[in-house]
């Protein structure tokens, strides 16, 4: 049997022995995806919304991931893109690059367009025959938040 301090002791190292253990784990620990929304967007294009919360501690807060797909095939994590009105492309900002690009349904193919001035995607007009696009970007200009318009010519 145990004395009051040899106890105690024994207490001590196993809440320590755990605790390590726990902060050992909790690095490793991963976030956790908790609902996933998929939209219909029709003639093949679907979107889809994952929002995570991560573990407690870490240094960001929950966040919301959203997708943009043709059939199966994925196009990019974007928060804004638009879809022609027949449905044939899809113009899209990739989140991570901030690199607009298109995708041609007939052509199965994504074509980047790197020389756009830089900025966030705001809107999308659409112009005759889906050969053109007029492009609404915030960019900054001079510490002030602009919206200009360019105008596309999709290749």
């Amino acid at each position: 049997m145990l004395g009051p301090t040899s106890y105690l002791r024994a207490i001590l190292s196993a809440l320590a022995g755990s605790l390590l253990g726990l902060a050992l784990l909790v690095p490793f620990a991963q976030a956790q995806v908790l609902t996933q929304v998929n939209k219909d967007l029709g003639n093949g294009f679907h979107s889809q919304e994952s929002k995570q919360i991560n573990v407690p501690g870490r240094w960001h807060s929950n966040q919301s991931f959203k997708f943009l797909y043709f059939e199966k095939r994925h196009l990019c994590q974007c928060s804004e893109f638009s879809i022609s009105p027949t449905g044939q492309i899809a113009l899209f900002q990739d989140t991570g690059t901030k690199v607009i690009s298109s995708f041609k349904v007939a052509k199965n193919s994504i074509t980047p367009y790197p020389k756009l001035p830089a900025g966030k995607l705001k809107s999308v007009t659409w112009l005759a025959k889906e050969k053109q696009v007029t492009l609404e970007l915030l960019t900054q200009k001079d510490g002030t938040e602009t919206t200009i318009k360019k105008r596309l010519t999709l290749k």
